[in-house]
């Protein structure tokens, strides 16, 4: 007897085909209809090949196993947040209760901790509550620790009266020392120790640079005598120095820009003596790092300038148009030892 033909519809596609193997059991007319509906089966209520974000139609490449779901990435991810954040405001949030007031209140989340109290100020009334229950050990202040005023506020842990006198405080706890290599001031608070001002100074100090000379004898600001004492006294040591010249020190500021002109205009007018005397006349600028000076030697001015690579040179307090004179073995050791040079690089020869 002949069999019958019997024609099935595919569940994928709703076509009718003819079974071929499993006649009694095959739902599909091929095997790309059966991949993408069994690949399509786990999303429950999502229509085959449409992305559930954006409804466009999906192209399946017609791979086993590579159903594709949406139609590309950014649509996968918005369609995830959007899951998430619904899950998150569908969880049930805990509930708190006020210490201070005992009203029920939404804790916050996402505020990196929970809150504790219902608002601001059920927090503050609770604390000063507790504060007044259990006073601290060390009684607050009743005076200005500054002025000696007394406290109106009273606040906990008040120690001045006003912005002022802590400004004032602060400012004598406030020191002065000087480095042990460079000689120059170190500002410092109160019980702290400092030996050298800069990590140069510290290392020259430590290890002892070649070049570097220890500047703790260097001579320092005072007043023109002294000043000029300290550096007799620093000179003799030098040895054997040049011939006698008259070396005249011009105290204050002297602008740099000034030139020869402008220089002898300051000796004949400011200084009231003759700059053809066959002295040298030294100037300084703002910075103290640099010195300019002139001298005639019968035949015309010769002028010279001398720039501090670290430091600076010391000079004599005085007033503007004031003359201090030296002699040229005590300007020699200020040009050459008043000062710490730095360590002499050393060059590759090529």
């Amino acid at each position: 007897m002949r069999e019958e033909k019997r024609i099935l519809r595919c569940l994928n596609c709703g076509q009718e085909f003819e079974p071929t193997c499993h006649k009694t059991r095959q739902k599909f007319c091929c095997d790309a209809c059966r991949q993408k509906y069994h690949n399509a089966r786990r999303y429950y209520n999502v229509p085959v090949n449409i992305c559930p974000e954006c409804g466009v139609e999906v192209e399946q490449s017609g791979e086993r196993g590579k159903w594709r779901r949406f139609c590309s990435d950014r649509c996968r991810i918005k369609y995830h947040t959007k899951r998430r954040a619904e899950r998150s405001r569908a969880r049930e949030r805990p509930k708190g209760i006020c210490p201070n007031c005992g009203k029920e209140f939404q804790v916050e989340w996402g505020t990196g901790k929970q809150r504790r109290f219902c608002s601001d100020g059920c927090r503050i009334s609770w604390w000063d509550a507790y504060h007044k229950a259990n006073p601290s050990a060390d009684p607050p202040a009743e005076q200005c620790e500054m002025c000696g005023a007394p406290l109106t506020g009273r606040k906990r842990g008040q120690r001045y009266c006003s912005r002022s006198c802590y400004l004032l405080a602060v400012e004598q706890t406030h020191t002065e020392g000087v480095c042990q290599w460079c000689g120059e001031a170190i500002p410092m608070t109160t019980g702290q120790e400092r030996k050298y001002c800069s990590r140069e100074c510290a290392a020259a100090g430590r290890y002892g640079l070649r070049g570097a000379r220890k500047g703790r004898n260097r001579i320092g600001e005072a007043e023109a005598e002294l000043w000029h004492q300290k550096l007799r006294q620093a000179a003799e040591h030098m040895g054997s120095g040049k011939r006698g010249k008259r070396v005249r020190f011009v105290c204050g500021v002297t602008s740099m820009y000034n030139g020869l002109d402008g220089l002898t205009s300051i000796i004949r007018y400011q200084l009231r003596r003759n700059p053809y005397d066959g002295s040298i006349y030294v100037f300084r600028d703002c910075t103290g790092s640099m010195l300019k000076y002139i001298e005639w030697d019968g035949q015309g001015f010769l002028q010279g300038k001398r720039r501090a690579q670290s430091g600076t040179y010391p000079w004599p307090n005085g007033e503007a148009g004031r003359v201090v004179e030296i002699s040229e073995k005590e300007f020699t050791y200020l040009l050459s030892k008043s000062i710490v040079p730095f360590k002499e690089k050393k060059c590759r020869d090529d």
